[in-house]
């Protein structure tokens, strides 16, 4: 576990490795281009309107710069972006759009004593692999209870039919969703990969076969509009629940109709609240972004551009145990996705909520009061 007291005792022999100087460094590594990108350019314009922002209104500290690099969606060039901004001096990185890319750029962080921050990568046990990463997104080790609770209880689904996508996000969700569900004592009639050799047969045959009460689908936004574009060819009529990787506003767009009434686990955020800074920051994101309505990923893009503000503010921590003592002390202050505050081993400490797509917008349709 992360504790405070740990994480200055274990980088003591980092301690004399000052932060100061007259610059700066901040680092962005993010998929702009690739299969990721959906996610990746959604982070990248919130945490570059947190930035542009500060640096305008000189809030941002002196000689702050912020190098943004793409990923290509690639692990490898995420990890070989981060050791490249380490070795510029770069205080922190914020990255990894997806789990593998956040996973690749620990190393570098390790080797460095330096910082990463994720803004959605959400692999179970990635935050207590290093005392050096940080999250603002939740694990998976919530979401997946959270939708196996919803359909276990809230939807009462007897018999459920789980669609895969085979990668490395949905084999850290999947365990921890069935090993929930089963308490409900459901039933798993089968799991069928996405897009599979005889996929359009195998799908049909185990529907008309089976006869789900729900359908889980698991994956990234692509594979996921795949299964549920397949589902309604299919004429499939009961719920739906996916992962939290729907979300994206384009995504939501790219679905249109498709997606009418998916449920999907994600921090609860209303974009059209009165509450601050929420209602500023939207405000801002659409002046900034021709008036498109920001979507969960670039409210968790801000965050993490925002915290990364706090953790360097004058006067800028003097050693890497300054820097991550001050993300470890950030619970009292409050970001657009809710309190900027992280658990023991470096999770955020928010909880996501049940929401569907309605009129191609996405609501809480939690049961479970707030």
């Amino acid at each position: 576990m992360r504790r405070l007291g740990c994480v200055l005792a274990v980088l003591a022999v980092l301690a004399s490795a000052s932060c100061g100087g007259g610059k700066v460094v901040v680092g962005v590594v993010l998929p702009i281009t690739g299969e990721a990108s959906a996610y990746g350019t959604s982070i990248n314009s919130g945490t570059k309107l947190g930035f542009d922002e500060a640096i305008k209104s000189r809030n941002a500290p002196p000689g702050l710069e912020v190098i943004y690099r793409d990923t290509g969606s690639d692990p490898k060039r995420a990890a070989a972006e981060a050791e490249s901004l380490f070795k510029q001096g770069a205080l922190i990185v914020i990255g990894g759009a997806t789990s593998p890319e956040a996973k690749s750029m620990i190393p570098a962080a390790e080797r460095h004593g330096k910082v990463v921050i994720s803004p959605s990568a959400t692999e179970p046990g990635l935050a207590a692999s290093s005392n050096l990463f940080f999250r603002v997104y939740p694990s998976d080790e919530i979401e997946g209870v959270v939708a196996a609770d919803f359909l276990g209880v809230g939807e009462s689904a007897k018999a459920l039919l789980v669609l895969k996508e085979d990668i490395s996000y949905t084999k850290g969700l999947l365990p921890i969703f069935r090993e929930e569900y089963l308490k409900h004592g459901g039933k798993i009639v089968a799991e069928l990969s996405i897009g599979e050799g005889n996929w359009d047969t195998l799908l049909g045959d185990t529907l008309t076969k089976e006869k789900p009460d729900a359908i889980y689908v698991a994956g990234y936004g692509d594979a996921i509009l795949q299964a549920i574009r397949d589902l309604r060819d299919k004429k499939y009529e009961g719920v739906v629940c996916t992962t939290s990787a729907i979300g994206t506003a384009d995504l939501v767009w790219q679905g249109g109709t498709l997606v009418e009434g998916v449920y999907f686990p994600m921090v609860k955020l209303d974009m059209a609240a009165p509450r601050e800074p929420l209602k500023s920051f939207v405000a801002r994101y659409k002046a900034a972004n021709n008036n498109l309505v920001p979507d969960v990923y670039a409210a968790h893009g801000y965050d993490a551009a925002l915290i990364t503000l706090a953790a360097i503010a004058d006067p800028r921590p003097e050693t890497t145990s300054d820097l991550l003592q001050r993300l470890m002390s950030l619970g009292d202050q409050m970001g657009v996705t809710g309190p900027m505050a992280f658990d023991g081993v470096g999770n955020t400490m928010h909880q996501p909520r049940i929401h569907c797509i309605r009129a191609a917008k996405v609501e809480d349709c939690d049961p479970r009061p707030l």
